[in-house]
């Protein structure tokens, strides 16, 4: 009987350090929240009438928080969370165990998104809830082909980066290493020139699927802004994306920034 629990406590330690968990404790901290708020509303058909959904300014930015620290700590996480639940609601939904009219737990998160959007801004929230934000010197930029999950062909970049600051991201990152990352014109409509031996701020966000030889790290477009060349320590923002300036020094921007995006 030793020898049996011997073998099994042995096989336990072979298995268990192989799983990894999908999402961190403040992941699921936050989508606990969301949880609550679909329980109550999950009969409703989507779209929700905002005034259906009811919450007060407290609660709002006690949700802000709760969703900033998740993003922070985890952004694959998040979005794996987000996307698990969406997969079981489709298999529900062509079980015919759920009614696809009703809201999905993503729709709540969507809500939740539009309140903040609402009582702020719409440039407040993408800032809160993008997961990097990285002053990057370009080292090496290459030609290279994309293929999406689709089989797709796309002429891209790679660019290859010295991480000379970090504003957000220091859970994942740390100053001075290197990162790659993809830039394609025919992907997007947006067009950046970024220069070899040039710095730019740049802030990026994540995909645990498509672009996984970049470790998943891909930059984050605000409607074809939010990258900025940093020369001769000055960085120019000419539609003042960031409401602070459009052309300031840079210590002084990070100062600012940090001050109305970074949420401690």
């Amino acid at each position: 009987m030793k020898i049996i629990l011997i073998l099994f406590l042995v096989s336990c330690m072979n298995i268990f350090p192989q799983t990894k968990k999908e999402y961190s404790p403040k992941v699921e901290e936050f989508m606990n929240i969301v949880e609550g708020y679909w329980q109550n509303l999950k009969n409703l058909n989507h779209p929700l009438p905002p005034d259906d959904f009811i919450i007060s300014d407290e609660e709002l930015d006690d949700v802000i928080k709760k969703m900033y620290a998740a993003i922070e700590d985890d952004p694959e996480g998040y979005t794996n969370y987000l996307h698990r639940e969406y997969r079981e609601w489709l298999r529900d939904v062509k079980e015919k165990k759920l009614d696809g009219n009703k809201l999905t737990l993503g729709n709540i998160e969507g809500v939740i998104k539009m309140k903040i959007k609402k009582k702020y801004s719409y440039n407040f929230l993408t800032l809160i809830t993008t997961p990097y934000f990285l002053r990057v010197r370009i080292t090496d930029k290459s030609p290279d082909v994309y293929i999406d999950t689709q089989g797709g062909s796309h002429d891209i970049f790679v660019l290859r980066g010295k991480i000379e600051e970090i504003l957000k991201g220091r859970k994942r990152f740390n100053e001075g290493e290197y990162i790659s990352f993809m830039h394609g014109n025919n992907l997007t409509k947006c067009l950046r020139n970024y220069e070899i031996g040039q710095s730019y701020f740049v802030p990026f966000t994540v995909s645990t699927l498509e672009n996984s030889n970049y470790e998943g790290l891909i930059k984050q477009w605000f409607v074809c802004k939010g990258d900025y060349l940093v020369e001769k320590e000055t960085i120019k923002i000419p539609e003042n994306y960031f409401e602070i300036a459009e052309e300031i020094n840079w210590d002084e921007f990070k100062e600012q920034f940090i001050d109305k995006y970074i949420i401690q």
